[in-house]
């Protein structure tokens, strides 16, 4: 192993983290491919490779667990944009923490991911700043056609 590869996209304190780690591994080479791209640039590029991930964790202004969890990148991004234009979001791929996400399916996976049964827990309801996630209670592999 020569290096880690992380994605990092605009967290100074993640790319540092990172960074760190390498040099006390013995000199690895953090490579950190994503660094300082435009994030819905970067969302719309990675929906349109076929990457298929749900958000399954929320924790910010706007995104709600009876209306946001589970939801694919491709249906949530539009929320995400007008999230940024109205509150100035600009973590539109979720590295401040805004979500956290779980890709089911991308073209690298041998197989997808299918849930088949999940529990939403709100962990705060605040209305500020509502926290909410998904356990995955059960799932699936499914061979891909």
């Amino acid at each position: 192993i020569q290096g880690v590869a992380s994605g990092a996209i605009a967290s100074t304190y993640q790319k540092n983290r990172v960074e760190k780690i390498c040099e006390r591994l013995g000199g690895l080479t953090s490579l950190a491919y994503l660094w300082g791209r435009e994030q819905a640039e970067l969302m719309q590029e990675m929906i349109d490779e076929g990457m298929h991930a749900i958000l399954i964790k929320t924790s910010t202004l706007g995104l709600y667990p009876d209306k946001h969890l589970g939801l694919d990148l491709k249906e949530v991004l539009p929320v995400l944009l007008a999230l940024r234009k109205k509150y100035g979001m600009e973590n539109v791929c979720g590295e401040g923490g805004e979500f956290e996400s779980l890709t089911l399916d991308c073209p690298i996976y041998k197989k997808r991911i299918v849930l088949e049964e999940t529990e939403t827990v709100v962990h705060s309801d605040s209305e500020f700043s509502p926290v909410s996630y998904l356990v995955i209670k059960k799932y699936r592999l499914e061979d891909k056609q």
